[in-house]
């Protein structure tokens, strides 16, 4: 296999000017220190889109697209990331020359082995005094033994080199190590990403372990669940858990039931509903029905039963109808996911209602109550509803649409085409392509996130001494968010030296690379450092003491209503508070 080498990519990147690049489709003009234009990624009468030329990047503050030279090309002409290279070095007469990936091999061997190393020792843990509570954690959800082992699960230990340990000596380069995705590099060296957490074990179609999701046990972490990030192994978008054990079973029956969580599917494939698998640890997106695709055209979507459920449920349907595969939907009990569901109800339950799923269409109508609005909620719910059937590109299928949902919402057949075809109903962001997927946004809206991403931002302030201030704070601090603690860990590891165009090629996903580049885009300069410092650190110490005292305060009130005296208790408050008080 060959590939580009890193210098050509950053010799191109380097030369390619992002404003000229893309003032051959955008009419860009300056405002300030950036450039603003109409997005070309949707519509819109307000320019939106900037360019900022000192960074190298851009950002979009309407639809939320952002990245690079590069990532401007891959969206707007709908082409790889070798290819957009290709095109900039074509244009800026930089000849490339491609070298021998021989690594390539060797770096997957290293990789696949790594993670049969980190498996082994994750499932070992389990079944020792270390993961005794773990495993019988897991049994009372009504996981079996037999089946604890067959999917591999285990549990890492609240330690920050137990891995490390195992493979020190026997080979690994940091490099490598870095690529697995299973550590956390920085400057006072290599920890294992994992601590505390029941671990479950992601594989590929042939059996291989290529990545983990661990959920949070026995310890406090705001992240619940931690999945891997993406690495040459594991490309997030395009993996279903569980795939490896259910692939026959979906060819057998014709159809898929697709749920979100790991314990979702290892509840329904232990209790005989074999046809299923898991997104894995990510939103359902246009390349999972790339590889549904190749399965099946039948999925029958099982998403947790609450407004998030159901919202994630209405994304994946039209996914699937822009995509050749036909949805259907099952709902668990109000504010159940499918594990709770089959624990407390049983599986004929559960099996009794995908014999009779709901067509998309019919959930889509009932999830909105489309049949009963009325007035301008009613027109605007149509011309949504129609804006994703305009998307669909299988001519079949969208009529069939059409017909169904005149006779559902009582309109006539040839207004709601006449009104698709007329509105302005284009997509409110492009329709996919092969090579390119919706972005799922990423959202950060607690105050610990936004404290999180403003003390991220000073890591890029334009004066070095601010940014070495900053990383000293940012090192003895816990970044909880996944993204950010991926930011966190690149910025740290290159040093202080800032290329904000090249740390967008560390993301290889768009709504990573999307909410990066606005966190990259916008810097506060006008607030002094340290006062910035100061107040986010204030949010991120206060929440824990805060949690504490509430627990605490849970506790004293069972003590009172036992006729017991929480002086302990009491005592702790009132430490805790002076601690707030102090912050």
């Amino acid at each position: 296999m060959t590939r580009i080498p890193q210098n050509i990519i950053d010799r191109v990147r380097d030369t390619a000017e992002i404003v000229e690049v893309i003032s051959r489709d955008v009419d860009l003009k300056l405002r300030g220190a950036n450039y603003f234009g109409l997005c070309p990624f949707h519509s819109e009468k307000t320019p939106s889109f900037s360019v900022a030329p000192a960074k190298r990047i851009y950002h979009c503050f309407g639809c939320g697209s952002g990245g690079n030279v590069f990532s401007y090309l891959m969206e707007h002409q709908k082409i790889t990331f070798p290819e957009a290279v290709k095109v900039l070095a074509d244009r800026y007469n930089i000849p490339i020359q491609l070298e021998e990936g021989s690594g390539s091999s060797e770096l997957f061997s290293v990789l696949y082995d790594l993670h049969e190393k980190a498996t082994e020792l994750y499932q070992h843990n389990l079944f020792q005094d270390i993961g005794r509570k773990a495993l019988v954690y897991l049994k009372s959800r009504g996981l079996t033994e037999d089946h604890i082992k067959q999917f591999k699960l285990g549990f890492s230990a609240d330690s920050w080199d137990q891995l490390v340990q195992l493979i020190s000596g026997i080979g690994i380069t940091q490099g490598q190590a870095a690529k697995s995705g299973l550590f956390i590099q920085s400057e006072k060296g290599i920890f294992d990403r994992f601590r505390s957490r029941i671990m479950f074990p992601v594989f590929n179609s042939s059996g291989k372990v290529i990545a983990f999701g661990g959920r949070i046990f026995d310890t406090e972490d705001p992240a619940k669940y931690l999945n891997s990030p993406e690495t040459p192994l594991y490309k997030k978008s395009e993996i279903f858990y569980g795939l490896q054990a259910s692939r026959d079973a979906i060819r057998k029956e014709g159809y898929a039931v697709l749920v979100e969580g790991y314990m979702d599917f290892l509840q329904l494939y232990q209790s005989g509903i074999q046809p299923v698998l898991a997104t894995s640890g990510t939103s359902f997106t246009t390349r999972h029905t790339r590889a549904l695709n190749r399965f099946s055209r039948k999925v029958i979507l099982l998403f947790d039963g609450d407004r998030a459920g159901g919202a994630a449920t209405i994304r994946a349907g039209w996914t699937m109808l822009k995509n050749g595969i036909e949805p259907a939907i099952v709902r668990p009990p109000e504010n159940k996911d499918p594990d709770d569901w089959i624990r407390e109800s049983g599986v004929s339950e559960v099996k009794k209602a995908l014999d009779a799923p709901l067509s998309f269409i019919d959930f889509h109508l009932d999830y909105f109550h489309g049949s009963n609005l009325e007035g301008t909620e009613r027109k605007q719910y149509i011309l949504e509803i129609l804006r994703e059937v305009h998307g669909i590109q299988d001519g079949i299928v969208q009529n069939d649409l059409i017909r169904i949902l005149a006779q559902k919402l009582k309109v006539d057949e040839s207004d709601l085409i006449r009104t698709m075809k007329t509105q302005h109903l284009a997509p409110s962001y492009p329709v996919e392509t092969s090579n390119a997927e919706i972005s799922e946004p990423i959202f950060f809206t607690t105050r610990e996130d936004k404290a999180q991403i403003e003390l991220l931002q000073l890591l890029i302030h334009k004066d070095i001494k601010v940014r070495k201030y900053v990383m000293d704070v940012v090192s003895e601090i816990e970044i909880t968010h996944p993204l950010l603690k991926q930011l966190s860990e690149h910025l740290i590891n290159t040093k202080l030296k800032v290329d904000t165009a090249a740390i967008i090629e560390y993301f290889s996903d768009k709504s990573e690379r999307d909410s990066i580049s606005k966190i990259l885009f916008e810097t506060k300069q006008d607030i002094p450092p340290e006062q910035i410092v100061a107040d986010c650190l204030k949010i991120l110490k206060s929440k824990p003491i805060k949690e504490r005292i509430r627990e605490l305060r849970m506790e004293i009130r069972e003590k009172e209503s036992e006729g017991h005296h929480p002086e302990t208790e009491l005592k702790e408050v009132i430490k805790l508070q002076q601690e707030l008080n102090e912050l």
